[in-house]
């Protein structure tokens, strides 16, 4: 028996029933979870756990129980966190429906600034035509009250949404539907922000299409010992007049007419849209020949595709990564680092296009497959389909400062009085759990954090300078402020 497809089946059947019970996003999924918490611990035991899944209409066999505990308990402790159930359960967003949230977003922001004021979204937001208030199963009110109070909650500045937070907010509704409600979910966004109204709208699925139909026109023209990537490019140069590398809207309807693409103005602009990453009116042609090249060669595994492009690094997807990353505690990086190598199958540190895409999935990130390829192409530096996956993390975790970097030698000078390692129990005694960057931020209680530090270390019985350098170095990647590094060094040191 595969257990880990059979535990995707398994975390399906939860969100089925949780769907079930009426609950549509996570605040629903940690009240009823609580409501087994004896203690109010913020953890479930083995047995407690087990009732929730009964009381959800969730019954399963010894085996099956053993694989839900061996993924949930993570440090084997017999407990459960509510957090760490949460995040596995909403880790598992569709491609199709990332494109829908990220289609709406685009929808509501007509004037592309990149944030939507709340005041505005609880304006906008249509509760009445909700799929649980059409079929009566809640109240107009009832679904109001429950997305102002899911959706303010993502907002960083308490006035206005991101597009990463937006879609956060709808990857918490993900959570507790099952992959077989593919058109509820859809539904769900289009009736609720009345998106099937506009006039502009050009829905995922047709926008999918106008990119396959576009290759399909580039590689008609493509002669056999070119490729569709260089194809692409040429015609894309004869419309930039000045040579800048970049084309305008009216360049790139001029393009598409020139491959024979006879799409409408609203199509144009929303396949625009979509290339226009950084939201400048202008489109880096060099990019999406990029990715064009990139659907040939996987199209014909006997081509070797010449096209090349300046690899410049998928900044707007990294940045992404790295905020969610602050996101999930100053050991993230650590945790990612371990997932990478213990996908690297063969051990030969590098990971190829399938297992750094299931890496990233089983880190919590959720990307389009646009996003994979752009991330995987840039790191894939000989183009040999393999990614260094050391070089991926050394990339997310940036070298000390100078000032950094002498703050940890002086920190390390101290607790160590000058000896080459230390004990773990010598690490633990100096560090204050209560202090650390995590507490301050609010994104973990002084337990959790405490926790999170042990599982760091629990194989480990003596740490040298060099590893307590780069743990540091670690936790530093995602500490902005040299100020706020400074007294996460002091104050959470002993």
């Amino acid at each position: 028996m595969d257990w880990r497809n059979k535990l995707e089946l398994i975390q399906n059947k939860i969100r089925g029933q949780l769907h079930a019970r009426k609950i549509d996003d996570l605040e629903g999924v940690y009240q009823l979870m609580a409501e087994f918490d004896k203690d109010n611990s913020g953890y479930l035991d083995k047995d407690e756990f087990q009732k929730f899944l009964s009381k959800i209409g969730v019954f399963l066999t010894t085996q099956e129980l053993r694989a839900v505990y061996d993924k949930y308990d993570s440090n084997k402790d017999g407990n459960i966190a509510y957090a760490e159930f949460v995040n596995l359960i909403r880790e598992n967003m569709s491609e199709r429906r990332i494109n829908v949230v990220r289609s709406t977003f685009a929808f509501l922001d007509q004037q592309r600034q990149g944030r939507l004021l709340l005041e505005n979204l609880y304006r906008l937001y249509q509760a009445k035509n909700h799929p649980r208030v059409r079929t009566r199963q809640k109240t107009a009110d009832q679904v109001t009250k429950e997305f102002v109070n899911a959706i303010s909650k993502r907002s960083k500045d308490g006035q206005s949404i991101s597009e990463d937070e937006f879609l956060n907010y709808y990857a918490d509704c993900n959570a507790t539907l099952p992959s077989e409600k593919e058109e509820y979910f859809t539904d769900l966004l289009t009736s609720t922000w009345g998106v099937t109204s506009g006039a502009d709208y050009v829905s995922p699925e047709r926008l999918a299409q106008l990119e396959i139909i576009l290759f399909e026109k580039i590689r008609q023209k493509t002669v056999t010992k070119d490729d569709e990537g260089k194809t692409a490019k040429k015609a894309f140069m004869y419309f930039d007049l000045e040579n800048k590398g970049t084309i305008d809207i009216y360049q790139f309807a001029q393009a598409l007419q020139k491959f024979g693409c006879v799409f409408s103005d609203k199509e144009i602009q929303a396949l625009f849209n979509k290339y226009d990453a950084d939201k400048s009116g202008r489109l880096c042609y060099d990019e999406i020949c990029g990715l064009i090249a990139l659907m040939g060669s996987g199209n014909n595994a006997n081509v070797n595709p010449v096209f090349q492009i300046a690899r410049a690094p998928p900044q707007e997807t990294l940045n992404r990564i790295r905020n969610d990353l602050v996101k999930k505690g100053q050991h993230s990086v650590i945790r990612m680092a371990t997932i990478f190598a213990n996908s690297d199958k063969n051990k030969n540190g590098t990971l190829n296009r399938q297992e750094f895409q299931w890496a990233m999935k089983e880190s919590g990130f959720l990307l389009t497959k646009t996003e994979y390829d752009n991330l995987f192409r840039y790191f894939d530096k000989n183009c040999d389909d393999e990614v260094s996956f050391v070089e991926f993390i050394s990339f997310l975790r940036k070298p000390l400062t100078q000032n950094r970097a002498d703050l940890v030698c002086q920190l390390w000078n101290r607790i160590s009085n000058g000896q080459p390692s230390i004990s773990i129990q010598q690490l633990k005694q100096c560090y204050d759990a209560s202090k650390s960057q995590d507490v301050s931020l609010g994104i973990k209680t002084v337990a959790d954090s405490t926790k999170d530090f042990n599982d760091i270390w629990k194989d480990v019985q003596a740490v040298t300078q060099q590893q307590f350098i780069d743990y540091l170095t670690d936790i530093s990647a995602l500490i902005e402020s040299e100020a706020a590094f400074e007294k996460f060094i002091r104050n959470s040191w002993r």
